[in-house]
């Protein structure tokens, strides 16, 4: 009976081991771009540079994503229906416009983890500031890595 019993025991903890999900299945993708803003100086060194933001929108989301803050850092999400978001930045001194362009696709990472969704080959199409660098076309999570670098002049 024992012996019953046990093998019982180690049936039941071998099934609940098989069957653990791989907890390695977060994505990495993500929805939103990022922007840093940034000067140079007479030596072309960078440095983040804040901007005060009186607001941003974007019109295919109907939404207000920063009013009344200073930051030289942003999170801004993109449309995941279109292949187009266009994002307005309205500040004391005027304004400025970046539309952005994207493609979408779906992977497998593994049959365990499903389908990912990821946006790829980020661009624009038109942008207002002096200068801009895309510096990640690939949506994705990273660290000290912004999508865009652009630079205003101070």
């Amino acid at each position: 009976m024992n012996l019953i019993r046990n093998f019982i025991i180690i049936l039941l903890i071998a099934a609940v081991i098989a069957c653990d999900v791989d907890s390695n299945c977060g994505s990495i993708a993500v929805n939103y771009v990022t922007l840093s803003s940034y000067t140079t100086n007479l030596n072309q060194e960078e440095s983040l540079a804040e901007i005060t933001y009186d607001s941003i929108i974007s019109p295919q989301t109907d939404s207000v994503f920063i009013k009344d803050s200073t930051t030289a850092n942003l999170i801004l999400p993109l449309d995941p229906g279109s292949s187009q978001t266009d994002f307005y930045f309205y500040y004391n001194e005027g304004g400025d416009t970046i539309s952005f362009t994207y493609g979408k696709r779906t992977r497998v990472d593994s049959p365990e983890c499903g389908i990912d969704f990821e946006f790829v080959g980020l661009d624009t199409i038109f942008q207002t500031y002096d200068s801009m660098i895309i510096v990640n076309d690939t949506l994705r999570r990273t660290i000290n890595a912004p999508n865009i670098k652009f630079y205003i002049n101070q």
